[in-house]
């Protein structure tokens, strides 16, 4: 089996859990489906995307100043 599955399937977990906490929380307190919730839910989604971006580009500035 490939990495790239093993990547896709941990991603799609963690986004999948996150989409699901948030979801139940929003049940919980009742609120209002409006512009923010739905936000807050497709913000759930992508924020892994982005934390990955961020931790390699750390990653590749701390290794560009070691040198």
């Amino acid at each position: 089996m490939s990495w790239i599955y093993f990547v896709s399937f941990a991603y799609s977990l963690t986004a999948l859990f996150l989409l699901a906490m948030t979801y139940i929380e929003g049940l919980q307190a009742r609120a209002p489906w409006n512009m923010y919730r739905l936000a807050g839910l497709l913000v759930c989604i992508f924020w892994p995307v982005l934390f990955l971006y961020l931790m390699v580009t750390m990653a590749s500035k701390r290794r560009i100043s070691q040198r």
